[in-house]
């Protein structure tokens, strides 16, 4: 198949794997926020808060850097591959499609765009072997709302695609889920403004290997 890009749309940078960071700008401008902050936000609260309070500071762990070399990987064998991973017979491929929409207050680049005559399907890679988790399918909602308002063409599901499984999770474009990212944003938007301390999560588990443990005082 070839990767030619849809008109209008988008451009795809090949070289750039999160989205681009955005500040947040003085005045009635809403704060524009990068699409995994979403999944971010149902995991750790605090780390969304932290990110945007340090600005471009961010330290990197090991599994951030493994998990950005695998992305790269899947990547170049994803050009070869079928799309029999997603059930599909056929679609064009777009890769690495940044996306961004200051008045739905997200921006974005999708590891990946299914583009098919009825539909548009956003993909995310992930280096986990557990893709069905909730933080998973917000992200990739968050996705498809931002092609479906920039593109003009209807998103009805996407994928998270499991790189050590090599298997995809379909995810549905639920009302629900549309409405969870709209407040998710909101939630984000309001906590970031405001420099308000989001509570730490429910499990100590994730802060375990998190990069900005020693922030959170009041916890260890």
């Amino acid at each position: 198949m070839t990767n030619r890009h849809p008109a209008p749309g988008p451009t795809s940078h090949e070289d750039e794997a999160d989205p681009p960071e955005v500040a947040l700008k003085d005045g009635p401008d809403p704060l524009v926020l990068p699409v995994v902050d979403l999944r971010q936000w149902h995991m750790c609260k605090r780390v969304v808060y932290y990110q945007h309070l340090l600005g471009a500071f961010r330290p990197l762990t090991y599994h951030m850097r493994a998990g950005t070399e695998a992305h790269g990987e899947t990547r170049i064998k994803e050009r070869r591959r079928t799309l029999r991973a997603y059930g599909l017979p056929d679609g064009t491929r777009h890769f690495d499609v940044v996306l961004y929409a200051p008045d739905l207050g997200l921006s974005g680049v999708v590891d990946m765009v299914i583009e098919r005559e009825e539909e548009l399907i956003p993909v995310d890679f992930k280096d986990s072997y557990r893709v069905n988790a909730r933080h998973f399918a917000v992200q990739v909602a968050g996705y498809a709302l931002l092609l479906e308002h920039l593109w003009g063409r209807p998103v009805r599901r996407g994928f998270v695609y499991s790189i050590p499984r090599r298997r995809a999770h379909e995810v549905r474009l639920t009302p629900a889920l549309r409405r969870t990212v709209k407040q998710t944003v909101e939630a984000i938007q309001q906590a970031v403004q405001h420099s308000t301390l989001p509570p730490p999560p429910s499990s100590p588990r994730l802060c375990v290997s998190c990069e900005f443990r020693r922030f959170c005082n009041d916890i260890f």
